[in-house]
C-alpha cells in the first residue's frame, strides 16, 4: 500500500516545522509511525485517511 496524499501533507508539515524526529511507513498496514519533539504527542500513527492517533490507541502496534 502506498502512502496517501493526506499522510504526505502531514509529514511535510511536520518536517517543515522541525517537529519530526523519526518516521517509519508500514506498507503492510498503510500506517505512518512518527516520533515528534512535541510533549503533547511524542509518538503517533498517521492512518491512510490522515487522522493522527497516539500509538497506544492503534491496535497491533508493536514497539519491537
Amino acid at each position: 500500500m502506498e502512502p496517501s496524499n493526506e499522510q504526505y501533507l502531514i509529514i511535510n508539515a511536520l518536517e517543515t516545522l522541525g517537529f519530526l524526529e523519526y518516521q517509519l511507513y508500514d506498507r503492510d498496514t498503510g500506517n505512518w509511525y512518527i516520533e515528534t519533539s512535541s510533549a503533547i504527542l511524542p509518538s503517533a500513527v498517521i492512518i491512510q485517511s490522515g487522522e493522527i492517533y497516539p500509538t497506544e490507541w492503534v491496535q497491533d502496534y508493536d514497539e519491537n
